[in-house]
């Protein structure tokens, strides 16, 4: 760097800082110019420098080669050698600050000078230079009062041609240094001549116009989304084109505009509530990260992604590094792919770069809209604008991308811009609503459907009494079919039960009856030593009891085999005193009768006292005909008994 004791101002080495990194490292210089660092700098200034300087950047080369600075002045940082050339050839004409950079650079002024004049060839940027496009912002000021304001400055309006866009541009390209014209498509944006300066005016301060080149103002105006709609930008910082969409829809609909880095966030915020564009809802947020479903009400979509800008850098950006250029070309068709994919209402999206290499325009275009998952297609441009425009893209991709624009510096006068047109496929958008339509059917069918449970709940809810009688008598009912039920099976097991007790029963008192035949033989014995008349008697009666005891069995086998509900038992009992009583007793078994008198029966099978127990639980109320018979037998019994006491007692008297 060269050295000096008086540093060189420092607006001249940013800008010369700025114009390296475009050159070198690519990149747009309004990108740049957004850095924090820069805020206090009047980047308005800023830019118009940079700009300047690359536009002569190539004319700027050959006078340093033909005066020999470069050689001469090693120490020159060549950047800034650049950057105050331009000031002192085409910007303000003057260097008047005393640093040493700036006084060797006037030093080769006559040799500049002579170089111009000796090669007037070289001036031909000079005599096509861009003019100076102005948007009038129509959220503050409309298109007429604009006009009146500068003509109340002594500016003159030259209506724009009728003929054809050739005749348009040799209209601006005449345009004198007071004159100004609306354009030939924009009708928002006015034309004036190139070297007018409008960053003091006082419209311009108040962001009633917007200095913005008709090339990016186009990407606008072919999107073309209708006041009440709802639109998308991508890439939305600075702003130009976000405050140009509130502006033509006339702040009516939604607009979301989508900003990642947080300075340029802030710088878009900024300038959208400065320029009264009420209806841009701002996102700071990667475009990326918006997943399908955020936003599926967008319709119109912006989306100017990063690019090499070479369009804005005319000559400078010659050759990009491979490497470097096919790192954009995939960001671009990933962004351009999630615009196609992501928003499933989009009607339309229009891409632009500010790149004139056809790898960052046509063929991402074609790349993506071939493999895309949804039907989209490359509108012409050439019909949209009527006919009316002379550059358009490559057929060396095909039909699409022949339908695609460029806007060119050398002959549209504007900056190097392209854009091109998608719009989804009229199948598939009436598929999709078709799809729509048929899910608000099902949607409104299923609504109904639970309306009408909700109304029966309401009712049910409503006339509880009626519920409650309809419930009751459906268990009632329940409950009665469970115990007929279990009647039934009840009635089955005591039948079952009924039977296998009536053959253990019948088992058992023949078992009884033997063992008591025996115990009263033994008894008979006893009392024969002591009275031979008692034995007699009891002998006789003894005899006369099994002959009924039989006939009972009998009686009761034929019972049994009549009716197996009912069992008849039988015993006899002779008390120990010799009265020779004997208590007869029989049992009835009923339907309902409970199953553990089986299970006493089996467990005391052996005990001597089973059938006083059995008797006794068996007959407790009931007397059936057998049993009036055994009552009549036993009063024979006592009859005899007291005859015979009676007959004992006449012997011994």
């Amino acid at each position: 760097m060269f050295e000096h004791s008086v540093k060189v101002p420092r607006h001249y080495k940013v800008a010369a800082n700025i114009f390296k990194k475009v050159s070198t490292e690519g990149g747009s210089v309004k990108t740049l110019l957004y850095d924090d660092k820069l805020r206090h700098f009047r980047t308005n200034v800023l830019y118009a420098l940079i700009t300047e300087t690359i536009k002569h950047a190539a004319d700027i080369d050959k006078m340093f080669e033909s005066s020999g600075l470069i050689t001469n002045e090693p120490r020159l940082d060549p950047w800034l050698a650049k950057v105050l050339t331009t000031e002192l050839l085409f910007g303000k004409k003057a260097l008047p600050g005393k640093s040493k950079p700036e006084q060797t650079i006037r030093s080769y002024l006559e040799k500049f000078e002579k170089y111009t004049a000796d090669h007037p060839e070289d001036s031909k940027t000079e005599a096509i230079r861009r003019p100076r496009y102005v948007r009038i912002n129509t959220n503050l000021l409309t298109t007429s009062d604009a006009i009146r304001a500068f003509q109340d400055e002594e500016y003159r309006f030259v209506r724009c041609t009728s003929g054809s866009y050739n005749d348009y541009l040799e209209q601006i390209k005449g345009l004198g240094e007071y004159d100004f014209t609306q354009d030939y498509h924009v009708k928002t944006v006015f034309v004036f001549s190139s070297g007018t300066k409008l960053h003091e005016h006082e419209l311009y301060l108040e962001n009633k116009i917007i200095l913005q080149d008709k090339a990016t103002a186009l990407a606008v105006h072919v999107l073309a989304p209708p006041p009440g709609s709802i639109a998308l930008d991508m890439c939305a910082a600075p702003g130009m084109k976000t405050t140009q969409l509130a502006a033509y829809m006339r702040n009516e609909g939604k607009i979301y505009a989508v900003e990642q880095n947080e300075q340029r966030y802030k710088t878009l915020c900024d300038f959208v509530e400065k320029t009264g564009s009420k209806c841009v809802e701002t996102i700071n947020k990667d475009a990326l990260a918006l997943r399908r479903g955020d936003y599926d009400d967008v319709e119109y979509i912006l989306l100017d992604p990063s690019c090499s800008g070479s369009g804005m850098e005319l000559c400078v950006h010659n050759y990009i590094e491979p490497a470097r250029l096919a790192k954009l070309t995939s960001l671009q068709e990933k962004f351009l792919k999630h615009a196609m994919n992501a928003f499933p209402n989009a009607k339309r999206i229009v891409y632009s770069t500010c790149s004139l290499f056809p790898e960052e325009n046509e063929r991402v275009v074609t790349n993506v809209v071939k493999t895309s998952r949804t039907k989209w297609r490359v509108q012409d441009v050439k019909e949209l604008l009527k006919g009316q425009w002379n550059n358009f893209g490559s057929a060396m991709y095909g039909s699409m991308g022949a339908r695609c624009l460029y806007a060119k510096p050398d002959t549209d006068y504007t900056t190097g811009f392209f854009l091109a047109v998608l719009d989804r496929d009229q199948k598939d958008f009436e598929r999709k609503a078709n799809k729509e339509k048929e899910s608000k059917v099902n949607n409104e069918d299923e609504n109904e459907a639970t309306e009408e449970v909700n109304k029966k709940k309401h009712k049910q809810i409503k006339k509880p009494d009626e519920t409650n009688e309809d419930n009751d008598e459906i268990a009632s009912n329940k409950v009665k079919k469970k115990k007929k039920k279990t009647r039934e099976n009840n009635e089955n097991d005591v039948q079952n039960n009924d039977n296998n007790e009536s053959e253990i029963t019948y088992t058992e008192n023949e078992d009884v009856t033997k063992k008591k035949k025996k115990r009263k033989h033994e008894r008979h014995e006893n009392d024969e030593q002591n009275n031979e008349s008692e034995i007699a008697v009891n002998a006789e009666s003894n005899e006369n009891v099994p002959k009924k005891k039989k006939k009972r069995k009998s009686d009761s086998d034929k019972n049994y085999d009549q009716n197996n509900d009912t069992v008849i038992n039988e015993s006899e009992m002779i008390n120990n005193d010799g009265n020779g009583d004997v208590l007869k007793k029989k049992k009835k078994k009923h339907k309902n009768q409970d199953v553990r008198d089986s299970e006493i029966m089996m467990n005391t099978e052996d005990s001597d006292d089973i059938p006083k127990k059995k008797e006794k639980h068996k007959h407790k109320n009931e007397i059936n005909e057998d049993s009036l018979e055994n009552r009549d037998i036993g009063e024979k019994v006592k009859e005899k008994k007291k005859k015979k006491k009676k007959d004992k007692d006449l012997q011994e008297a």
